[in-house]
């Protein structure tokens, strides 16, 4: 077969049309959303949202957490990088580049995020890269399938779970259910954490 030759990707490959780099999540969200046939109340319902904070985001009017972000992605069947625009790469080998690396700012601006994982569907783990501002607080408390994995790679966090926190530092990893709500917060000065979220369950 030709190197060159294109196939259609599978569910499990889906790619955003190629001029979505330059479309807001919330409209990719709403594309998907009507081609899998689902309502405005049904994607609301299985992403833990609003119908209204849902019908805004589509609309490009209000942005949503980065946890949001991906409980719409899983419900979607699909990735936080796809929502966000990247492209799919279909090599075994996936790489992110540091030049490549595209931040995106949270609504109150104390924290951005850059996705690393692969746009392949919602079947692989999904890797972020967080940078937190001094004393930045990511406020809405994190909850999704399968298991969240932390590693500081500056600075310092503290994770709020349900009944207790714990502070990690340069070097520390954490790792816990998803399901367990969780929220971070940065400890005095800038921190950089990476993220990886695994063995989540794509919306059936």
């Amino acid at each position: 077969m030709s190197a060159d030759r294109q196939t259609a990707p599978t569910r499990g490959e889906e790619m955003a049309p190629p001029e979505t780099a330059q479309r807001p999540a919330g409209e990719v969200a709403r594309a998907m959303r009507l081609r899998r046939g689902l309502t405005l109340d049904q994607l609301a319902s299985d992403a833990g949202l609003s119908k209204g904070h849902l019908s805004r985001f589509e609309r490009g009017e209000k942005t949503v957490s980065l946890a949001a972000l991906m409980r719409v992605a899983q419900a979607l069947d699909t990735s936080v990088a796809t929502l966000l625009g990247e492209q799919t790469d279909r090599s075994v080998l996936h790489t992110v580049r540091t030049e490549q690396r595209h931040f995106r700012s949270d609504g109150d601006g104390g924290y951005a995020y850059a996705p690393l994982s692969r746009a392949n569907g919602g079947d692989g783990p999904t890797a972020l890269l967080l940078r937190l501002t001094a004393d930045a607080v990511v406020r809405e408390a994190a909850f999704h399938p399968g298991d969240e994995i932390f590693f500081v790679l500056s600075g310092a966090i503290e994770i709020e779970l349900a009944d207790h926190s714990l502070i990690l530092r340069e070097g520390d990893y954490a790792q816990f259910p998803g399901l367990v709500r969780h929220r971070i917060r940065s400890v005095g000065a800038d921190a950089q954490v990476l993220i990886v979220v695994t063995g989540h369950e794509p919306a059936g």
